[in-house]
């Protein structure tokens, strides 16, 4: 069995303690919920919580060593704890017009909507903090054992929201060796 402690920060698991005693839901997700999975160390620490920005704050003012909001009106708020560096994102639900690819931000109420605005099923996966329970509605953990890039959603409006998932779906297959399959 994958010991999901051995990859994760301690202060992120502090982190999730934080808001589970608040009763937010928090979880670690996208990239480095993947290369967990890889059995690789991550640099990069995102998260989804249902708090809002504000109550992202408040939680997090008294324990992080340093707070920045400069995408407080997304839904982002970032904090250092000692060397590490988090996003947390009040969970979204992002809307394209099809002229553009940036998205209207709605927050959203649930994580698996937040997961189904992933670029690839091997990013919609999440780890719910404290109790690393893991979410993985669309499957992302088969097709990260069988080393397949597929979108949450059809492929084909995944690349029309977002353009610049097809690049990632190239340096995906380039960095990690894995291949879309077939409607991808």
């Amino acid at each position: 069995m994958l010991k999901f402690e051995k990859f994760i920060p301690a202060s992120a698991l502090e982190l999730g303690a934080l808001f589970e005693k608040r009763n937010f839901q928090i979880s670690l997700v996208g990239g480095s919920v993947r290369d967990i999975f890889l059995q690789k160390k991550s640099s990069d620490y995102d998260f989804t919580t249902s708090a809002n920005p504000d109550e992202i704050i408040d939680v997090v003012e008294n324990w992080a060593d340093s707070i920045w909001t400069i995408g407080k009106k997304y839904g982002t708020i970032g904090i250092v704890k000692g060397d590490k560096k988090y996003e947390i994102t009040t969970f979204r639900a992002d809307n394209y017009d099809e002229d553009s690819r940036k998205p209207e931000v709605a927050f959203g109420d649930n994580l698996e909507d937040d997961l189904k605005r992933r670029d690839f099923t091997v990013n919609a996966l999440a780890l719910r903090l404290p109790s690393l329970e893991l979410v993985d509605p669309y499957h992302g953990l088969d097709d990260l054992l069988a080393k397949t890039l597929r979108t949450p959603t059809a492929p084909e409006v995944s690349f029309s929201d977002d353009p610049l998932r097809i690049m990632r779906l190239f340096r995906f297959m380039a960095q990690l060796g894995f291949m879309p399959e077939a409607s991808t």
